[in-house]
């Protein structure tokens, strides 16, 4: 979907939510976060056991407590909250916190007696979550409660624009007289649309929207999945919506993480999910989904843009790590205009050698049925050149280093950070250094081993990483400029002759790269190709604003007369792929071995496919006959 359009949907929805009402009903729980740092441990002088410091204490809205958190950081105009609390200090604070957002003006109902405030108290140690303690698990609802909150629910619905129940506890307000008063309610009122949200009692709900995930729909019908595992393919998981559907009589909502989601109420609508480069916890994410979703629903949306802004709110809170996170109008315009997508998730690659050696993603009649190629633009490093080959390892050991401030640590927490470092390197790959320093930052200080006067700038850490980088390959260079290395020892295999072929046909070629620009202009005059790039040589200039190769792409597409068809863009990493995908180019993913210079690296298949590539080479010996089926001519 395109983000202009999204995000003028988002704004009618966020302008439309005001005047809106949603009737809230749930379990609703506090989760209560205790920052502590290992070093700060010490013995009790009483007990001789270990004590542990508490740095900081935050508590915030869990369960239906954090979808009413996320509608009021949306901007609804009124939530009424429904549910049960005790008579305890975690009651208290329930109330307090909910009472703290303007929307909301009504209160939980307290039980006196066989009730606890259902509480997650979750220490997080060295910015890792360890063993929580909760409360409130052995609640059991008196039965003239039950009837206070159906005869409440009934008066209140009268205002209401939807209904949303969140079910999170087994021993809660949802007895079997509950639910069926709740059904009793929702054919009474055919005119407010009600959404559940459950986790174990999803299909006792008649009458609603079931919003599920993967995992929960095939327990609902009895299947059995590998709980490690989110993904199923789409075609299986449509079987499993209609048989759900079959089961129940409703309409129903998957959520598939990074897959994004479906709906299905007779016809089927699915909306990509959300590529993400930071560290991410999921806690509260179908909350979010779910608030962004029925926001939209009730504002006149369709289902399809319903999905993409329930992905999108989702997305922001997903980033704010150890809290159940909210997302603003401002997050979400934000996230809208600079999403990335996970494409081609459901895609069935296969491997062909002819017309040359390839993994085929889009349909090869279709590729073929575009014009002749124009226009090229090229990422440099892993797809022309191989200079930087091992660059991943110099990041690696420059992270370490800023995340532990040089200090020693335990070969656990070493090994869990280094771990975490390769997966970042990982998703980040092809964006600009600059960038990467900037998220570097937040990675230093979510792991808190350096004090915060000592964390240095993005700026500062580019300016080490560029300096170890430089000195790595130095030799490299030097041996270029001696003659003891020639260029096509340093570039993939057939990525001179092929920019030769291109630019001796009229193809206006760009290079376009996350390195520093003086750098890639220095790397493609050495080397001998700089002449090729009669459209520009762009690298970074600092600016995290503006990454080249978005920028390249906009200003080819902003000429007069320029077709996105008529437009190839090469490259080994996902963001020149999710650039080409989102704007109708072609997108030739370099799966390429850099060591080598030939061949295939298998660990760049997934994410290339998934940024949205139409197919895959693992190097450009074949120039030939890759030229001819681009131009639609024979190259001799």
């Amino acid at each position: 979907m395109d983000n202009r359009k999204l995000a003028e949907a988002a704004d009618k929805m966020l302008n439309a939510a005001k005047d809106k009402t949603i009737l809230l009903i749930g379990d609703f729980c506090l989760d209560v976060y205790f920052h502590i740092r290992s070093e700060d441990s010490e013995a009790s002088l009483e007990t001789g056991f270990s004590v542990r410091r508490v740095n900081t204490l935050k508590d915030s809205l869990g369960g239906a407590g954090n979808v009413c958190a996320n509608l009021c950081a949306l901007g609804v105009g009124r939530v009424i909250p429904v549910g049960v609390i005790g008579n305890d200090m975690f009651g208290y604070e329930m109330q307090r916190l909910l009472k703290s957002f303007p929307s909301v003006k009504d209160e939980l109902t307290i039980q006196e007696h066989g009730w606890t405030t259902p509480a997650y108290m979750k220490p997080i140690i060295d910015g890792k979550e360890r063993e929580r303690i909760d409360t409130g698990l052995r609640n059991k609802v008196e039965n003239d409660v039950v009837q206070k909150l159906l005869s409440d629910i009934r008066e209140k619905i009268k205002s209401a624009d939807a209904v949303i129940i969140n079910q999170q506890l087994e021993d809660s307000i949802y007895t079997d007289e509950f639910i069926s008063g709740l059904n009793r309610i929702a054919a009474e009122n055919p005119q407010v649309p009600f959404f559940v949200d459950s986790r174990t009692l999803q299909s006792s709900f008649k009458g609603v929207w079931h919003k599920l995930n993967t995992h929960e729909v095939a327990a609902e019908l009895g299947i059995g999945l590998d709980p490690m595992k989110s993904f199923v393919p789409k075609a299986e998981l449509e079987e499993m919506m209609k048989k759900y559907r079959e089961k129940t009589g409703d309409a129903l909502i998957v959520s598939r993480g990074e897959y994004g989601a479906m709906a299905y109420d007779g016809k089927f609508v699915s909306a990509e999910g959300l590529s993400m480069l930071t560290e991410l916890d999921t806690v509260g994410a179908g909350d979010s989904f779910l608030s962004g979703f029925v926001l939209s629903m009730i504002s006149g949306h369709p289902l399809e843009y319903a999905l993409h802004i329930g992905n999108s709110v989702s997305g922001v809170t997903i980033q704010k790590l150890h809290q159940t996170g909210t997302c603003s109008p401002e997050e979400l315009r934000n996230i809208i205009s600079n999403r990335d997508l996970t494409f081609n998730a459901d895609v069935k690659t296969y491997r062909v050698t002819e017309p040359f050696l390839m993994v085929v993603v889009t349909s090869l009649d279709e590729i073929r049925k575009r014009p002749p190629i124009e226009y090229a633009v090229f990422d440099h490093d892993g797809t022309i050149s191989v200079l930087r080959e091992g660059w991943e390892d110099i990041m690696e050991n420059c992270m370490m280093q800023a995340v532990t401030g040089g200090k020693d640590v335990s070969p656990e927490l070493s090994e869990k950070i280094r771990k975490s470092n390769r997966d970042f390197i990982v998703r980040s790959t092809g964006i600009q250094t600059i960038n990467q320093m900037s998220m570097l930052v937040d990675i230093v200080r979510k792991w808190g081993l350096v004090p915060e006067q000592e964390i240095l700038t993005p700026q500062q850490y580019k300016d080490i990483y560029n300096d170890a980088l430089l000195a790595f390959i130095a030799n490299r260079i030097d041996n270029v400029r001696h003659g003891l290395l020639t260029p096509s020892d340093v570039t993939v295999a057939g990525s001179i002759a092929f920019l030769k072929t291109l630019a001796e046909n009229g193809v206006k070629i760009y290079l376009a790269s996350g390195t520093d620009q003086d750098d890639v202009r220095h790397e493609a005059e050495l080397l001998g190709y700089a002449q090729y790039f009669t459209g520009g040589i762009y690298g970074s200039v600092g600016d995290m604003r503006n990454d080249p190769k978005r920028q390249v792409l906009n200003n080819i597409l902003a000429s007069d007369g320029v077709n996105p068809e008529r437009l190839a863009i090469f490259g080994d990493g996902p963001v020149e792929m999710r650039v080409a995908h989102a704007n109708g180019a072609l997108a030739v993913g370099i799966q390429s071995n850099e060591v080598r210079r030939y061949g295939w690296n298998e660990a760049k298949h997934m994410r290339l496919l998934h940024a949205g590539a139409d197919i895959l080479i693992p190097d450009l010996m074949e120039y030939k006959k890759i030229a001819s089926f681009i131009l639609k001519k024979e190259i001799l």
